[in-house]
């Protein structure tokens, strides 16, 4: 009974653990998900750490006592023809070179094991395209007030955006600017188009002054996602300033290619 109990639990732990491990593979970045308030089969970024990290711990638990319970048979692959005990039989050595070529091949970025992590980026890149980013850290947990005096944006005028736009009138400075968005079940971003839209002006203009965490994984469309830009007249200004880019161009990729920082691609494009 022990060993079924044993055996089943390494099982159903492994399997859950696969699962959390698809998740986060193509999870959005932590800021980009909760920003856009993330959910997937209604759990969040963060739950879905939490449930791989303990999960993950019950089935190194389980396999440590299965190996434990299997030790004899498993003693029996490190004896050779004359049933003599040697560890590094041929399938052992194979199995050490094939744990050490991963191992080292992920650290030297050679394929297939950079082709992984490399898709594993363009899917969170995509997301992030999608979402946009917040303007600055953990600015979904930030007030109204704060949030709006973050980015030089009125108040007032953002409090009568959101109620023409059907958010609760009790709503207020205070309310949190996640608690705002959940009320509705929109994400942080929606909110922020809300705000900023009624805000008038150059769109360029309301870019926060100084560029946000993440700014030099963010691309060009992810960009312009976050602040409502048009994407042609990024792109042009990029091109006035010697800068070829296309909507794919991340802004770190474009800082070291004419030697400069991504905050500087960042104040070429609010205009400064």
């Amino acid at each position: 009974m022990f060993r079924k109990i044993t055996s089943l639990t390494a099982l159903l732990s492994f399997l859950v653990t696969l699962l959390t491990s698809v998740v986060l593979y193509i999870v959005p970045e932590g800021r980009v998900a909760y920003w856009a308030d993330w959910h997937l089969l209604g759990m969040t970024k963060t739950q879905w750490g939490d449930v791989h990290t303990a999960v993950g711990t019950l089935f190194l638990l389980a396999l440590l006592l299965h190996t434990w319970l299997n030790w004899k048979p498993i003693t029996h692959y490190m004896k050779n023809r004359a049933r003599e005990f040697v560890v590094m039989t041929p399938s052992m050595i194979f199995s050490f070179i094939l744990v050490f070529l991963v191992f080292a091949g992920t650290l030297i970025n050679l394929p297939p094991m950079s082709t992984l992590l490399d898709y594993s980026a363009r899917i969170k890149e995509e997301a992030t395209e999608v979402y946009g980013n917040p303007p600055y850290g953990h600015a979904e947990t930030s007030p109204l007030k704060k949030f709006c005096g973050f980015l030089g944006l009125d108040v007032n005028m953002a409090l009568s955006a959101l109620r023409e736009a059907g958010f609760d009138p009790s709503i207020d400075e205070n309310t949190l600017v996640q608690d705002i968005a959940r009320s509705r079940g929109v994400s942080p971003q929606h909110v922020y188009d809300i705000i900023r839209a009624r805000q008038g002006g150059d769109p360029f203009a309301l870019m926060p002054v100084q560029p946000p965490e993440g700014t030099g994984k963010l691309t060009v469309t992810a960009v312009c996602t976050t602040y409502g830009l048009e994407l042609e007249e990024v792109l042009a200004r990029l091109k006035n300033a010697g800068i070829d880019a296309t909507p794919e161009s991340s802004f770190k990729d474009l800082a070291g290619a004419h030697d400069m920082s991504p905050k500087g691609i960042y104040m070429i494009v609010r205009g400064e």
